[in-house]
Formats: C-alpha cells, sequence, structure tokens
C-alpha cells in the first residue's frame, strides 16, 4: 500500500500504514524532518519515526512471547486499515484502523491537518472487542533523529519529575528522583536538556494533575525549527525519555508521551500499582470505548532560541513563550481540543 500523504499550505504529513507509524512531518518551504529514525535492527518489530506503542509499553511476559506477543505491542506490526482517502484541497484528513488480533483491542485514528496553521491534530478511540475487561497502556513513541537531532538539541517540557527507568523489574526504582533540568549521575552533573551523554538510557517524568495540558518540544535553533506536541493530562501523565548513542553521537531520542512509566511487563506493573501516585496502567472494561487526543506542530525559531518556557491555551488557540525571552511568543490560533 502507498503512504498516505496529508497536506495544508505549510505542512505535509506522511503516514505508513504497515505499522501506522507517522514517518515524515516537514514545513512545505523547509523539508527538515525530525522523525525520521528508523529501527536497524531485523530482530525487532520494525519501530520507525512516531510509532504507537499499543497494547503496551515494554516487553511481554516469556509466555506471552512464546505466544507471539512483541515488545510495544502488535500495532507496528500491523497493516492498518484507511477508511477514508485524504480529502483534496487545501486541508487534509484521513482516518485509520487498526484491530489487535491477539489483543483484542481496536485503535480508530483520524487525523486533520489545521486551515492555515503547521499543525495535526489526532483523536483516537480505543474500542475493547473482549467480553472481559483489561488493564493496557498505549504510548506515542516519537523519535527525533540526525540532522534535526544534535548535541544542541533543547528539550523541554512541563513535567513535574521523574526516575530512572532501569527495565529490571525493580519495584522501587524512583528513587532518587530525577527533577529537569539537570541530574547527578556517577558525581558530575548532566544535561538533561540536551543528548550530550548516554544517561539515563531511559527515564520517566510525570505531568501535575492540577494542569489540564502536557507538552514536550525539541528544538534546534541552529536549524531553526522546532517541532512540539500537546495533549490533555487526564489522556496522558507520563512522558518517557529514550537515548540511543553510538560511538559517541546521538543517533535516536524518544520522548514518548502515554498511559504509563514504567517499562515492563503488566505482572510488574500490577504489582507495582503507581509511582508518584500515578497509575502505571489503563483499564477499558468490556466493550468499552476510550477516546484520547493530540497535537502535534513545527515552527520556526531564531538562531538564538533559548527554548520553552510555557504553552498556554486560551479560547481561539495556544501560544508557545520562550524562556528568558518572554516578549518572544508564537501563536497559533483557531486550535480547540475536542472536549
Amino acid at each position: 500500500m502507498l503512504m498516505i500523504v496529508l497536506e495544508n499550505n505549510q505542512i505535509v504529513l506522511k503516514i505508513d500504514p504497515a505499522g501506522g507509524a507517522y514517518v515524515d512531518f516537514h514545513l512545505k518551504e523547509r523539508p527538515l524532518n525530525p522523525i525520521n529514525w528508523a529501527i536497524e535492527d531485523e530482530t525487532q518489530p520494525p519501530f520507525k519515526g512516531h510509532f504507537l506503542c499499543f497494547d503496551r509499553w515494554g516487553p511481554p511476559t516469556k509466555a506471552e512471547q512464546s505466544n507471539g506477543f512483541v515488545h510495544h505491542g502488535e500495532a507496528s506490526t500491523l497493516q492498518w486499515e484507511l477508511l477514508n482517502s485524504p480529502r483534496a484541497g487545501a486541508t487534509g484528513q484521513g482516518t485509520m484502523r487498526c484491530t489487535l488480533p491477539m489483543g483484542r483491542l481496536e485503535l480508530t485514528r483520524q487525523i486533520s491537518l489545521m486551515e492555515e496553521e503547521p499543525v495535526f491534530l489526532v483523536s483516537e478511540k480505543i474500542r475493547n472487542l473482549n467480553p472481559y475487561g483489561r488493564m493496557f497502556n498505549i504510548v506515542q513513541h516519537v523519535t527525533i533523529a540526525p540532522p534535526f537531532l544534535d548535541q544542541s538539541t533543547l528539550c523541554d517540557h512541563n513535567a513535574v519529575r521523574g526516575f530512572e527507568d532501569r527495565e529490571d523489574g525493580s519495584l522501587h526504582q524512583e528513587e532518587p528522583v530525577l527533577h529537569w533540568p539537570e541530574a547527578m549521575h556517577d558525581g558530575k552533573r548532566v544535561d538533561l536538556r540536551r543528548f550530550q551523554d548516554p544517561w539515563p538510557r531511559v527515564s520517566s517524568f510525570v505531568y501535575d494533575e492540577r494542569d489540564v495540558y502536557g507538552w514536550v518540544t525539541a528544538a534546534n535553533p541552529a536549524l531553526g525549527q522546532m517541532l512540539g506536541y500537546v495533549w490533555k493530562i487526564s489522556d496522558y501523565p507520563w512522558i518517557n525519555f529514550w537515548r540511543s548513542m553510538q560511538d559517541g553521537k546521538s543517533v535516536a531520542f524518544g520522548m514518548e508521551f502515554g498511559t504509563t512509566g514504567l517499562h515492563e511487563p503488566f505482572p510488574v506493573l500490577a504489582r507495582k500499582g503507581k509511582i508518584f501516585e500515578r497509575n502505571l496502567y489503563d483499564f477499558i472494561d468490556a466493550g468499552e470505548t476510550i477516546d484520547k487526543t493530540f497535537l502535534a506542530f513545527l515552527t520556526h525559531i531564531p538562531g538564538d532560541y533559548q527554548g520553552v518556557n510555557q504553552i498556554i491555551f486560551d479560547n481561539s488557540g495556544f501560544v508557545i513563550i520562550e524562556k528568558d525571552r518572554r516578549d518572544r511568543k508564537t501563536r497559533y490560533n483557531h486550535i480547540i481540543f475536542p472536549q
């Protein structure tokens, strides 16, 4: 099947039906694609770009693996069904679906490009096809790569505290608590905003439940471009960061917002239950449908850009406020989250 291509007068978005990943998101006037990463390990599922971890984030149990379950769930291994073709004209819209053969969860995704803005909005409906309720997780695995990713790329978000996810089944791994943007490791200070150190390979952070929206941005001032995502914290209370470095060079950086912050099989999540008073999994009852929404944007930035301090929504859109330069703001109009 051919690539799904959506576009408006400012951006182009490409989605691969084989796995359902967003593989290209760029400005028309400058085709720099931040999410051009793809895994090269043939023993792993075909992860690439911004892919979906569903019905889990992390590994299956040994028994599940023997029955065919794979790392990060089935969604990225399936051929997604295209329910309607993108509309011609100034805006683009597409609807696609995947049904997990073993997990028996169905996800229907509607993608809409905002008119006159470099923004796309995604609404996803998760339906339980099982005759019983079950635990599950969904994580939006956004993965940036060179040339957009280098050691000067700045990552910002509004999460409040986190921990190193040691991926060893430990039930007490939230100590010591990490606070963005710096942490101590082996006696040295690590700048978490920049990918200059392989530690922590995986870290997870929670958002303040008093806030309505969570967000994450990656900015490369030298290349003059920023990528960002915004969502409702009630949908996705966690963000997880994954660092992949080879020969001292950054090759991939995952900015993964979702329903869990522990990269472990379901029995470990069930025993632990919560970290920082946040659930480590979602539950969906028999026949239930759950809605989740996020938006993504691109924007030009100047060469001396300091990163993002805040993203604020109002009745007509949202505003991005720069760190230490609150007079420099970027505004997007007519962007309203579904209620």
